[in-house]
């Protein structure tokens, strides 16, 4: 992979007030940062490739996660969705029967946990109650993990490097998150999308305007000639320990 095609990160919202852009730039500078000193352990995109990758955070739930699945599943395609792990207890069956499907299942902390603030102590314990809320479920840990609200540091990527996970981010915001609409969700990705992305969803409570949007987006890109790959697929890391 090459180590300085690195992605600036994209995607914009008509709904934030100036002070949350502001702050959400600044984001971008610190997650730039810490992938230019963290490279091998710290991902914004995979290389250039005519390949994305689609990820979902937050899940599981009972109702938008698993339409995500199923609508990637009709299409042929692979996503990855970074669940938390107390959700992962909750919601077994949900789990396992997306990861039978062939999408990857990999870790975004045990409680959705702003891991900066936590001390050495409680993130190798979120780190291990994460890692085995997941392997109890499909029989594997994962070796890729995603911090809510993109919130690491130099101290949480060498933590997530114990627990044998790279630190996975994202090049392409669709902010459905802030302005929770399938036609903007689907136009940032069309305007934005380049060879290597990792587009950045969700899909808990409350997004069902995600999965609205991803039939389009799916055709959107197949059209482009962009391959909708897994990150394991993407980027060279496992997508399981072991």
């Amino acid at each position: 992979m090459e180590t300085n095609y690195m992605l600036p990160i994209e995607g914009v919202s008509d709904h934030m007030t100036d002070e949350a852009r502001e702050r959400l730039l600044n984001w971008r500078l610190r997650a730039a940062e810490l992938a230019a000193v963290s490279r091998e352990r710290v991902y914004l995109n995979g290389p250039d490739v005519r390949q994305v990758a689609l990820t979902f955070d937050d899940g599981p739930d009972e109702r938008i996660t698993p339409m995500i699945a199923d609508t990637l599943t009709e299409h042929g395609v692979k996503g990855n969705f970074f669940f938390v792990g107390s959700k992962v207890e909750q919601y077994p069956d949900i789990v396992r029967r997306i990861y039978k499907a062939g999408h990857l299942i990999l870790g975004h902390s045990y409680a959705h946990d702003r891991l900066t603030t936590l001390t050495d102590t409680e993130l190798a314990d979120n780190f291990n109650r994460t890692q085995a809320a997941i392997r109890c479920v499909i029989g594997a840990e994962p070796a890729m993990f995603r911090p809510p609200f993109g919130d690491a540091d130099e101290r949480v990527v060498r933590w997530a490097d114990r627990a044998g996970c790279a630190t996975i981010l994202w090049s392409l915001d669709t902010l459905d998150w802030s302005q929770k609409e399938a036609d903007h969700i689907r136009r940032n990705v069309d305007t934005f999308v380049r060879s290597g992305e990792i587009v950045l969803m969700h899909s808990g409570p409350g997004c069902f305007e995600t999965a609205k949007a991803l039939p389009e987006m799916i055709r959107d890109l197949q059209r482009r000639r962009l391959e909708i790959v897994s990150l394991s697929e993407l980027l060279p890391i496992p997508a399981y320990l072991g």
